[in-house]
Parts: C-alpha cells; sequence; structure tokens
C-alpha cells in the first residue's frame, strides 16, 4: 500500500518555507513520496497577483529537484472550477486504489478547516500532518480536537511527533514540531518589488527562474 503526503498551496512563488517542512515530514513519516501541489483556483481567496500556474508549477519542480520523494502533481489543473482539498483527496483514492494518505497543513488551518468545502470531512479521506505556524502550536492542536473530534483518542507520539490522535474514523491527527521559518510568499513578493535581495528566500534554482521572467513577475505582482 503506498503512503502519499499531500502538500498543496498557491506557491506564489515557492519558497523555503514551503520545501524544508516537506522534508521534515519525510523524514519523520517515511512516505512513499510526497506530492506537492500547485493550486490552479484558490476557492478561499481571490489573487489578482497569482502567476501562470506553469510558472509556479515550473519553480516548484526546481526546487523538489534535489529531493527524490518529493514530486509535483498538476491534479488541480486538469480539472475545472475551484481547487477544492476534498475533490484533490478524493481524486487521489480513484487513481491510486488502496493508498494511505496524509494531509500536510498549517496549525491556523486546523482552526478554519470547518470553514473549507467539505472540511469537516477531510479527515474521513487521509490522516492530517499539522505545522506550527502563525505562533500557533501544540496547545492548538489539542484545543480544536477536544472541540471538534471530543471522541478522539490521544496515542502515545513518538518523537519527533509532539502529539498523535486517532479520530472514529480511523484516520489519525500528528502533530509535528518544525524549524521556525518566518517566511511567506508574501515577504519573498515585497521584497522582489522592492528591487531587494532574495537569495536564501527561495531556493537557488528559483531564483534563477525568477530572474528570467523578471519583467512577467514584477508585472503579475504588481497588481495585487
Amino acid at each position: 500500500m503506498q503512503r502519499i503526503g499531500i502538500l498543496g498551496g498557491t506557491f506564489n512563488p515557492v519558497h523555503i518555507g514551503h520545501i524544508r517542512p516537506a522534508v521534515e515530514v519525510f523524514e519523520a513519516l517515511q512516505p512513499d513520496r510526497i506530492d506537492l501541489i500547485p493550486c490552479a483556483s484558490p476557492p478561499h481567496k481571490a489573487e489578482s497577483n497569482l502567476l501562470p500556474f506553469e510558472l509556479r508549477a515550473k519553480m516548484l519542480a526546481a526546487a523538489a529537484a534535489p529531493f527524490p520523494y518529493l514530486q509535483i502533481s498538476h491534479i488541480e489543473n486538469e480539472r475545472p472550477g475551484p481547487s477544492y482539498t476534498y475533490d484533490t483527496l478524493t481524486a487521489y483514492h480513484a487513481s491510486n486504489p488502496g493508498c494511505s494518505l496524509f494531509f500536510i497543513l498549517g496549525a491556523g488551518d486546523l482552526v478554519t478547516l470547518p470553514d473549507w468545502h467539505k472540511g469537516m470531512q477531510i479527515p474521513n479521506l487521509a490522516d492530517l500532518v499539522v505545522l506550527p505556524r502563525s505562533g500557533r502550536d501544540v496547545e492548538t492542536v489539542h484545543s480544536v480536537i477536544r472541540d471538534s473530534w471530543p471522541d478522539a483518542v490521544k496515542e502515545q507520539e513518538k518523537a519527533p511527533l509532539a502529539a498523535v490522535y486517532r479520530l472514529p474514523s480511523g484516520h489519525k491527527i500528528h502533530f509535528l514540531p518544525q524549524p521556525r521559518l518566518d517566511i511567506s510568499a508574501t515577504l519573498v513578493r515585497e521584497r522582489w518589488l522592492a528591487g531587494r535581495n532574495v537569495t536564501y528566500l527561495v531556493p537557488r534554482a528559483v531564483l534563477d527562474i525568477m530572474l528570467e521572467h523578471r519583467e512577467t513577475i514584477t508585472a503579475c505582482w504588481s497588481r495585487g
């Protein structure tokens, strides 16, 4: 049975704050692979400054190239309409019968999961691997699980995991501490538009692509 991690996002652009957590998750959970999925049509926010899908996917592939267990999926660009996580996970089960999925998200996203399209059904399709984000940590996970899944059973965690819960669906929620990287795509875009150096905020191969497409990127991000 294949174990596949799923990490989605707009990746506008991909930066080291995306890639390093993917590496940490792989080392902690040892799946067969982790698929990085650029969002084609964000359902929760309209981004006038969103780079073309193919350019974001190209940069993502360049960032993932050093890691053979990181793969790029275009699944959300292959279907019309909003890019809903529930639909993506459903499609994975259809194309990978018997696979075991885990969906990687930030602790802040876990808090807002009830607001997502069929958000509370997502743990019926995949385990959740929750990462600290925006000051939210393991206490956020404990609180959300108490409120949303009061029947969840806390299991003995094994380092580097800091919490593991088994839900009534049989799937689990894991909390994985991370090195703190206060980097966001917004920060990268702001520095780029200000003419500042973004070396070490994005992988070198990504920066090379950004420089190659400087005019397109600057024009697009200037609309934000």
